[in-house]
């Protein structure tokens, strides 16, 4: 596929774009059942006697989750694969080991770079592994201190809703610049439209199972709205990890009716995502697991409303292959998947976030300026034409971008000349 990429006009100081090339992507949400095997959506399926809500994405594919360490992975190396497209051993969080030992930019690290906000949402604790592994670099996933400083003072998510303490606490975030809200009444008493950074400590552990109800703390479904309520207030967009993480308890405990619930709270949250995307033609959601937990075999569908028959084999993770489903802009990509790491690829495809003038003008010194989105550390070669039928494209300048704002400036402009940008060689997260 070839890149998409906007192309900009000074006429009458407006932005054109040519016909057929696609808008950008401005919004990413990944989501993620944590120990979400085929069968657990089958015994799901089977309960509610109608498809999961991702079931009916028009992409889909299987990928296999293996670590670097072991054909059995844990959620931080799947986590760590699929925020930074490179696997891990066991137990790292988005460092290269083996390697050696560098932080592995991760996807939130890299849309942030392209100045989109960011989210990571989970039901269990916030420090826990799979969030842990798009928001923070450490080489033990039990390094809970160290994962929660990391979000604080490093990546600083603009939305960070799970369970509480485990090296998070209320004091810090307020010290590090957050709002914090412990309770369901407070989550949704947030003004959304001017809310920057929030972290929501539910609790002092996971979330309670779906099954047991969860009192005054808040559902996976509704943190999801508030959170995205919250970042689509940046006109860049934003990036959003939202993780059913008590799936796989419920996996390792081998039960089954838990195991139900929680899948299928996270269809209804992938569901209201989908809702809140709309018609919108700027917006990616993929779904998938990072594992699968327990052996589960489905035997026999028993009816609605009713367990299946099944079997476990384990009370620990297993190597099958887990599904993955997408909709939205460029969701074809997501039928080439066939390994975790490829999550990433599709994610940060340069079809997914092309550069986008997003400001034209003349500057102080009268040259004429755009300014575009742009990633960090990565090169570009802007190039002109005065016309666009037959196109005759001419280089203009080769720069390096220091920030996710890259402003390229034409000494010579006329009033008629349009412009693109191209990436060059990007650095590999």
């Amino acid at each position: 596929m070839k890149p998409r990429r906007l192309v900009t006009g000074f006429i009458l100081m407006e932005v054109l774009a040519i016909d057929g090339f696609a808008a950008p992507i401005r919004n990413i949400i990944l989501c993620i059942g944590d120990g979400m095997g085929p069968e657990q959506v089958k015994a799901a399926r089977y309960y509610a006697s109608t498809n999961l809500f991702f079931e009916t994405f028009p992409y889909q594919s299987t990928m296999i989750t293996d670590s670097a360490d072991n054909p059995v992975t844990d959620s931080a190396a799947s986590a760590t694969a699929m925020a930074s497209g490179q696997k891990v051993n066991n137990g790292v969080i988005s460092l290269s080991l083996p390697g050696d030992g560098s932080e592995l930019r991760t996807l939130l690290e890299y849309f942030t770079t392209k100045d989109k906000a960011a989210g990571l949402v989970t039901t269990t604790y916030v420090t826990h592994a799979t969030p842990a592994a798009f928001g923070a670099h450490t080489i033990s996933r039990n390094n809970l201190s160290e994962i929660a400083a990391d979000y604080l003072t490093q990546t600083r998510p603009q939305v960070l809703f799970g369970g509480g303490a485990n090296g998070m606490s209320p004091s810090a975030a307020v010290n590090a610049g957050y709002t914090v809200v412990t309770t369901r009444d407070d989550l949704f008493s947030l003004n959304t439209t001017d809310a920057s950074l929030v972290s929501g400590q539910f609790g002092t552990d996971h979330l309670p199972y779906e099954f047991d109800g969860l009192g005054d703390l808040p559902r996976l479904p509704e943190m999801a709205v508030v959170a995205l309520d919250i970042l689509e207030e940046d006109p860049d967009g934003f990036f959003l990890m939202v993780e059913g993480g008590r799936i796989d308890h419920a996996g390792h405990s081998n039960d089954l009716s838990r195991n139900i619930g929680e899948t299928l709270a996270f269809s209804e949250t992938v569901e209201l995502i989908r809702n809140w995307a709309g018609s919108r033609s700027d917006t990616l959601i993929i779904v998938t697991a990072d594992h699968e937990t327990g052996g589960l075999d489905v035997l026999a569908d028993n009816g609605p409303g009713v367990n299946p028959t099944v079997t476990w084999s384990t009370t620990g993770h297993t190597a099958t292959p887990v599904p993955v489903y997408a909709w939205g802009l460029n969701a074809d990509l997501a039928t080439t998947v066939a390994d975790n790491t490829e999550i990433h690829q599709v994610a940060i495809s340069t079809a997914l976030v092309p550069e986008q003038a997003v400001d034209i003008g003349q500057a102080e010194t009268g040259d004429m300026q755009i300014i575009w989105t742009a990633a960090a550390g990565d090169a570009y070669r802007a190039e002109y034409t005065p016309t666009l039928k037959p196109l005759d494209w001419t280089p203009l300048m080769t720069v390096t971008s220091t920030s996710s704002r890259l402003v390229i400036a034409d000494t010579n402009a006329v009033p008629l000349r349009f412009y693109r940008l191209i990436p060059l060689g990007a650095e590999s997260p």
